[in-house]
């Protein structure tokens, strides 16, 4: 008889091909014996339904037929419409007014054709633990427990009732996290902001804070913090992350036509429609000749990536609960490059921020106020301070004390011996 190891599978609703917070929960699954699969979607750029990623096998599900995917492109809000044409053919817009009418039914419809969908790979799998990330997947996850007896862990990398863009009523989204967290296993996020509110607002158990730190190797820190490629100091602020609202990017785009001779490198994917948005405001601030967007890289490469620039920048706009309450990756990333940051002056990234001295925080609303921020830190003898702070801080960042928090909390999940 063919020995069965233990399985595990993370869902996701993304393409998993820039979300390193799940990669790492893969690699950590797969460090403790687990086979280990990520259930993602299909996406505009990803259309394959099967791939492998350092033995970590990937299914995709969503649209597979001519009629869906015609279906997606006119009702989603990240259909490829190119720069070009959101700029010079607004004719092809005109349709948006029904799309808009129509979107909410669709979006429906679509999430329960995924839930369908996902529900049929649980039961095939039949894993003993699933990892849910984010409230988009637990239906999916609660069907296994349900279905298959397995044990479910529910990551809130946000808080998705007070999430930026937010579509859905409000009311329904807390009434169902509150049935999530009483019927999953276990739950964990990804800040202790949101982890504190979520003890607050379901009285349960303050979930576990796994934060973003990014996994790098021995050798990788002991090149931290690498040098300018240039050799050389500059002014370049940079961001990186995802090209979407609400993420500070008009406002250092603003902000930078105030400091003569910075740069603000923008480094992310986008949707072609925001891209142009972006464009338009360039052009109209005249700041084109300090204004650098460039494609993503993969999430083993920005820390590196980061060291041709002088600033980070975490400008978050305070849109919504969940952005306030947040600590993104780019805080660790900025952090392990040598980079001083500018940030929001919320809970928890101010705390981080002005606990280790590495940077300065500001109202990510005023212009003014960042620009001058941006001067204080582009200025050749104050980076130097807040660089040599940023090192001694980088020293104590480690993926290491985050994955322990996570092993616990898988350990717990299955009986004595099943995840040792």
């Amino acid at each position: 008889m063919q020995e069965r190891h233990e399985s595990a599978l993370l869902i996701v609703r993304n393409a998993f091909d820039h979300d390193s917070r799940v990669l790492r929960a893969a690699h950590t699954l797969q460090s403790l014996g687990f086979e280990t699969t990520v259930l993602a979607v299909f996406s505009w750029t990803e259309r394959r339904q099967l791939t492998d990623h350092d033995g970590i096998q990937v299914r995709r599900i969503g649209p597979t037929s001519r009629l869906a995917w015609f279906v997606y492109s006119h009702v989603s809000t990240l259909a490829p419409i190119s720069a070009k044409a959101a700029r010079s053919a607004p004719h092809k817009l005109s349709l948006e007014p029904v799309k808009r009418l129509v979107r909410p039914f669709m979006r429906w419809v679509s999430t329960l054709v995924y839930y369908g969908q996902g529900v049929r790979e649980v039961r095939r799998l039949a894993p003993e633990l699933v990892h849910c990330n984010d409230y988009n997947t637990v239906w999916i996850g609660l069907a296994a427990k349900w279905l298959c007896g397995s044990r479910v862990l529910y990551d809130s990398h946000e808080l998705w009732p007070d999430r930026n863009g937010r579509p859905e009523p409000r009311w329904w989204l807390l009434l169902c996290e509150r049935f999530f967290v009483r019927h999953v296993d276990a739950v964990i996020t990804a800040s202790p902001g949101y982890s504190a509110e979520m003890e607050r607002r379901y009285g349960i158990p303050l979930p576990p804070a796994v934060c973003n730190v990014p996994d790098l190797t021995t050798a990788e820190r002991a090149s931290l913090p690498p040098e300018r490629a240039d050799g050389t100091s500059g002014r370049v602020a940079v961001y990186v992350g995802g090209l979407l609202t609400n993420r500070g990017l008009e406002q250092s785009i603003r902000a930078i036509a105030k400091v003569p001779g910075a740069t603000v490198r923008i480094v992310g994917p986008s949707a072609p429609a925001y891209r142009a948005r972006l464009d338009a405001l360039i052009e109209a601030e005249g700041v084109g000749d300090q204004v650098e967007i460039v494609p993503p890289v993969p999430p083993s490469d920005v820390v590196r990536t980061l060291a041709d620039s002088d600033v980070g920048l975490c400008l978050i706009q305070p849109a919504c609960l969940s952005y306030v309450l947040t600590m993104p990756n780019k805080l660790y990333e900025y952090t392990l490059a040598g980079l001083p940051v500018l940030g929001s002056d919320f809970p928890v990234i101010g705390q981080f921020v002005r606990e280790r001295g590495i940077g300065l925080t500001v109202d990510p609303e005023d212009i003014d106020a960042i620009a001058a921020a941006l001067r204080e830190l582009l200025d050749p003898v104050r980076n130097a301070e807040f660089r040599a702070a940023t090192a001694s801080a980088a020293a104590e960042i480690d993926w290491n004390q985050e994955e322990s928090k996570l092993i616990e909390v898988y350990r717990e999940l299955l009986p004595a011996g099943r995840a040792a």
